[in-house]
């Protein structure tokens, strides 16, 4: 899935808003057990491993990734994770591939995904960036929704995969 950076489109449920403003803010490093705890919660498992990874990564290397949490009080309520890319994809533009996006399920349909969508747009135009990727699972209904809400639509790229302990027959 791919699109050109928009405003984001998800939407709160009625009558689910708070009062409290959600704030878009860095990931910090103290935010790793409450992303691996969201993200475990939302994808059926935890993935310690990969997050424990890319955060190193992010602190290696801030200038090839966005990490972003959004709080709706006092504590993390979800977080998006994109990787930049400068002439992949066929493009000699730089774009963003979010490598994971997570709300607390307790606290989704309050326009957090919204906040960190917006959040990850604007942080993407500073830094002069104006395309937004990612991909899902056929079967990840609830991500492909919010991404269909946030503007996303298929790319024109097909994604290939091959497992390596099958021949090569030509």
């Amino acid at each position: 899935m791919t699109t050109k950076t928009k405003p984001a489109g998800a939407k709160a449920k009625a009558g689910v808003m708070s009062d409290v403003q959600p704030i878009v803010r860095a990931l910090r490093p103290s935010d790793i057990d409450a992303v691996i705890a969201i993200d475990a919660a939302n994808v059926g498992r935890a993935r310690q491993g990969f997050f424990v990874t890319r955060l190193a990564a992010v602190k290696r290397d801030p200038r090839m990734f966005l990490a972003l949490g959004v709080e709706d009080g006092e504590k993390l309520a979800g977080f998006v994770i994109a990787r930049v890319f400068r002439g992949e994809f066929g493009t000699a533009e730089p774009v963003a591939s979010i490598d994971a996006v997570g709300v607390d399920e307790a606290r989704q349909g309050r326009g957090l995904g919204s906040a960190l969508m917006s959040g990850l747009e604007a942080a993407m135009r500073d830094r002069g960036i104006a395309e937004v990727m990612s991909q899902d699972l056929w079967s990840g209904a609830p991500l492909m929704r919010f991404f269909a809400a946030c503007g996303f639509e298929l790319a024109p790229r097909w994604v290939l995969e091959r497992p390596l302990d099958e021949p090569i027959d030509f």
